[in-house]
């Protein structure tokens, strides 16, 4: 008898273990193809980035929950770690200079909150909200080879770090967010020759962004402002739209940026490092995707205007991009890309061109698979 009970309470034990992981659920993306583009070899690369994912949430009565998730990028073509080395990730890049490390073990999101009837609070490291919310007006969605030029502007970051995120809940297809963002710092003092201290000047600030955004059932708008830590007050903002007649989605969408001083960023995958400092951007956009059955066909149009510097020349570039994707299930996609990039001068184009190569034109061709799970 006694045997009975304590199989029957080991049993009873895992199976509330078992139920107690029912609200973390598992997930990523899989993409890898072959890219094609002036200047450089064909190589293995991704359109949508590599990631498995954990989230899950707690509830804790009330109407309120504890909620967490954990992103780790990686590359798919060789299971290596992916580096921050792009114009994906200006905040990484400035937060990590001053530590000496290009690598980070959780790449993509990585907090952990509370969500209620007041909205959602993050704390760690979130999704930035101008990435987050204009890439719904691309219709290459900022991926790869066919992205609008918006992706290659000098200030892009997908995600930050030392963040606070609020996310207020939706009205009749209304909402709103806010983020703090920590500096590196920012209060340091310095000794002056005279013995006394004064505050340290230089790069170093507080962040902050707000957004606004609208989803109806044919209608997305959005408006989004942020400025970066660490940046000297840099910033950006963009504002765009989207509408659908039927199976047919036409969007715009406007982006202006200031780099006040960002000295030795990185651009593309030249490892040379450039003075940026008192850089201005603004990109236009425009694009139409179209839906029938499982296929979709995407054009884009992206104008990119560029102020340089001594060390930057500026100009012009405009980019076309043509696509076209097949859906074989609800989770597999096959996809394929062209686009042309025409751009007034090397310096341009080593900006707004999809591989950095610093060329006044390049022409990219992708072609892989996407599997989401």
């Amino acid at each position: 008898m006694h045997k009975r009970i304590l199989i029957a309470a080991l049993l009873g034990a895992l199976g509330a273990g078992a139920y107690a992981q029912t609200n973390v659920q598992i997930y990523g993306t899989l993409d890898t193809g072959f890219v094609k583009e002036t200047g450089t070899d064909t190589r293995m690369d991704e359109n949508a980035a590599n990631v498995i994912g954990f989230k899950g949430s707690e509830d804790l009565g009330g109407g309120y929950k504890a909620i967490f998730q954990l992103e780790k990028q990686f590359l798919l073509d060789d299971g290596g770690y992916k580096d921050i080395d792009d114009a994906s990730h200006f905040h990484d890049v400035l937060q990590r200079r001053m530590k000496g490390d290009s690598h980070l073990d959780w790449m993509g999101a990585a907090n952990v909150g509370i969500k209620g009837p007041f909205g959602k609070v993050r704390l760690g490291r979130v999704n930035e909200m101008s990435v987050e919310y204009f890439t719904e007006v691309d219709p290459f969605e900022q991926g790869a080879t066919g992205s609008t030029l918006a992706k290659y502007n000098l200030t892009r970051s997908e995600q930050i770090s030392n963040t606070l995120r609020y996310d207020s809940p939706e009205w009749s297809g209304f909402s709103f967010g806010a983020t703090y963002t920590l500096g590196s710092n920012t209060h340091q003092r310095v000794e002056n020759e005279d013995g006394t201290y004064s505050h340290k000047k230089g790069v170093r600030n507080d962040g902050f962004g707000a957004s606004l955004r609208y989803e109806g059932e044919d209608l997305f708008l959005t408006a989004n402002f942020t400025r970066i830590a660490d940046s000297a007050k840099s910033w950006v903002w963009n504002a765009g739209g989207a509408y659908k007649f039927g199976d047919l989605r036409v969007s715009l969408g406007y982006q202006k940026s200031q780099v006040k001083d960002m000295s030795d960023w990185r651009l593309g995958a030249d490892d040379d490092f450039i003075e940026t400092t008192g850089i201005n951007q603004e990109e236009w956009q425009a694009g139409v995707s179209y839906e029938f059955g499982a296929n979709t066909v995407k054009f884009g149009y992206s104008h990119g205007a560029m102020k340089g510097n001594d060390y930057l020349k500026g100009g012009n570039a405009n980019k076309y991009s043509l696509g076209y994707t097949y859906d074989l299930s609800k989770r597999t996609q096959l996809y394929a890309m062209a686009s042309y990039t025409d751009s007034s001068n090397d310096d341009v184009g080593s900006v707004y061109n999809n591989n950095g190569v610093a060329a006044d034109s390049v022409t990219g061709v992708q072609l892989g698979i996407t599997h989401n799970f």
